[in-house]
Formats: C-alpha cells, structure tokens, sequence
C-alpha cells in the first residue's frame, strides 16, 4: 500500500497543475469532496479552493494527509481501488500492450473518437441494434482519463484473467482499444467476464463484426466504437494526447 500511496502522491507533485492532479484521483477513487473534507477536518470549500487553484498549492504535507484520505476511505470500502493499483505496479505480463497512457486532464468521448476517427458499427436495419446507438450517442459527453491499445491476438494468447487487469492502468474510466480484431467476439467476452469494465471500446481492424460482440457491448452498456486507422497512425495519434 506505501508503494501505492508514492505512485499518487509522485504523480500529483509532479503535475502541471497540483490542484488538478488532487481533482483526478480523487475521480479514480470515486470519492466525493464532502468524504475527503471529513477525513481531513476540514470544509469541503477547502477541499474544493484546492482542487480549483483557488488556494496556493499545497505543501507536500497536505498531499500526503490528501492520499492518506482516499487510500483509507477506499479500505474501509473493501480496498477495491487500492488492489487494482496494487496489481498494476506488478504486472506479470505486459508485452501485449502497445501503448498505455494517463491524461493530464479528462477528455470527452467526443473528442476522442475525432482524433482516431472512431464511429459507431453500422447496421441501419437491425431494430435491436439502433436502440443500442441511441443510448450509447448519450454518452459521447462522458469523460475517460486515459487509454490503453493492446494486441488483441497477443492478448488472448498469452494473458491470463488476473493479467487483463493490466489494461486498465490507473483507472477504468478509460478507453480500452484492441488492434488487430477480427469479429470482436473475444475481445467482448473477455469484458463480459472480467468484474472491471472500461468506460469505452474500440476495435481496430474489423473486417466483419460479430453479432454476439455487439450484443455483449449492448448488455454491458459500453460504447463499442470501431476505426479504421492502421495501428502505426492510431498509436501516433494516441500519443499526442497529453
């Protein structure tokens, strides 16, 4: 947990804007302003002032008193967070991922899909299939915090059910993108089974999707977004994202 405990705070001091680094994992933590303000002692206006820029930056002290608050509430809740960090500071098995990347500030799904030229599947006489797309248009205004590009062939053959947690980096609220996808049916199953799901999905390569992939995504509630970028552009493109 202390190792845990240094990534964040590293990562928090080492940010352009501190008070935006304390905003973004308080986010991965899924913890409100009010339950870091009670921990700490202090109004949530203070918690807020920070977090905003409002006050000047904190002093490495208050950082670590900051940490400390979302590392403990998250035990006190089951530890979940915690456990997912703790894995990926000891991944077993990385070589399938292409490129991982945390942002500096959340992005909108919108904006995303434009810089990888992501649209949604096509399948104008499917009934089942446009109700899907409808719901799913509802969430181009969602934020992910991050990426991950992973060889989907590379990652059914050599990665195991606890290695797929690597794919989530910091935070699920990210977009998680198989290159090289066939149909996209063992991508889908692989995220129908898995307890942590990403906030987005995107197939690379698809010649002809799977019916079953699209009704996984449609079950799960996740954008499956496909594109057409060869996966030498999609990674230049990815990595221009701050």
């Amino acid at each position: 947990m202390d190792r845990v405990k240094r990534h964040i705070i590293g990562d928090i001091v080492l940010a352009e804007d501190i008070g935006k680094g304390l905003k973004k994992w308080r986010e991965i933590f899924n913890i409100p302003q009010v339950e870091v303000a009670k921990y700490l002692g202090v109004s949530p206006s203070v918690v807020s002032d920070y977090e905003a820029g409002r006050r000047r930056n904190p002093g490495i002290n208050i950082i670590k008193r900051y940490v400390d608050a979302l590392v403990d509430i998250d035990r006190k809740r089951g530890g979940g967070t915690v456990k997912v960090l703790q894995r990926i500071l000891n991944p077993t098995s990385l070589d399938p991922i292409l490129q991982i990347k945390e942002y500096s500030n959340p992005m909108k799904i919108s904006e995303f899909l434009e810089i990888i030229e992501g649209e949604f599947p096509r399948c104008p006489n499917n009934v089942e299939v446009q109700d899907y797309l409808k719901e799913m248009e509802e969430k181009l205004n969602s934020y992910i915090f991050g990426h991950t590009v992973v060889d989907s062939v590379r990652a059914i053959l050599e990665m195991s059910g606890q290695d797929f947690l690597n794919l989530f980096g910091w935070t699920t609220e990210r977009a998680l993108i198989f290159t090289n996808v066939s149909t996209g049916r063992s991508p889908m199953v692989a995220i129908r089974v898995s307890s942590i799901k990403p906030r987005l999905i995107v197939f690379q390569g698809v010649s002809y999707l799977d019916k079953l992939a699209l009704k996984l995504a449609k079950i799960e509630g996740i954008p499956l977004i496909l594109t057409k970028l060869s996966v030498d552009e999609l990674l230049e493109r990815l990595s221009r994202i701050s």
